[in-house]
């Protein structure tokens, strides 16, 4: 069994138990293909089970890394449609800070022409899940509205453009510094969570209309205000609880 090179760590805690180490290289199962790693991205889950709080699913690999991009080296008997030699990026339950990582063939992709290799590592993870919470779940259409919370994180960044580029005017939650990068990815207004009332800001800017589908990871906290942000018949996508999982207290009438 070859060794290869990979970002690791022995016990929980800050970014400095992480060291580069050697650790035995995976063996792709028939439905996995085996990658040499040209690039891989940092998430919040990534963080989160650096610190103990987010353990990876059973049976994945406890290397960190949720997306790369990279080069085929070898593939199991029942992938179809890849060759050794293929540029590739995609999605993984773990293992992507190491020099070879193995990957479900159903969820690699084709590198786009013109998009350089470290960009295609930052692709899978969060435009997989700005995609689903967007269309498969919120069902956003063209001329409507949307409100993005967090909208400079990864996944905030990657829902702007995929609205923008279906029609859809974008709004956005996002601290002041960072309402530049919102505004020049496409978003129409950005509020500032920290000085500002998202809520009264959304029904301002939509003449009390209100937004057709909300992208949230606050939680908590938010839930009152983002349901009284809606549009008649909007949808309500949660993403995460960062601010908290319990509502106190719920007006049904809004719902």
């Amino acid at each position: 069994m070859r060794n290869m090179q990979a970002i690791l760590f022995d016990a929980p805690g800050a970014p400095d138990v992480l060291y580069m180490g050697t650790c035995s290289m995976p063996d792709p199962k028939p439905d996995e293909l085996l990658v040499h790693v040209s690039a891989t991205a940092l998430n919040r889950a990534d963080t989160m089970q650096r610190r103990g709080q987010y353990p990876p699913p059973p049976g994945a690999s406890t290397i960190l890394g949720l997306e790369i991009s990279g080069t085929v080296v070898a593939r199991g008997s029942a992938c179809t449609g890849w060759s050794i030699g293929d540029p590739v990026m995609g999605l993984l339950a773990g293992g992507g800070y190491a020099e070879y990582a193995v990957l479900h063939h159903r969820l690699a992709m084709p590198m786009p022409t013109g998009l350089h290799i470290v960009e295609a590592a930052a692709i899978p993870e969060v435009f997989l899940t700005a995609y689903q919470a967007l269309f498969l779940l919120g069902e956003l259409k063209k001329q409507q509205r949307v409100l993005v919370h967090a909208g400079a994180s990864g996944v905030g960044t990657a829902a702007i453009q995929l609205a923008v580029h279906a029609g859809a005017t974008v709004f956005v939650t996002a601290s002041a510094s960072k309402h530049v990068i919102c505004r020049t990815l496409g978003a129409e207004r950005a509020v500032d969570y920290r000085a500002e009332d998202f809520l009264a800001c959304i029904l301002e800017s939509t003449e009390d209309r209100g937004v057709d589908v909300i992208i949230d990871c606050v939680g908590g906290p938010y839930f009152g205000r983002n349901v009284r942000a809606l549009a008649m018949d909007g949808a309500l996508v949660l993403l995460a609880m960062l601010g908290g999982s319990r509502v106190p207290d719920v007006d049904l009438r809004a719902l």
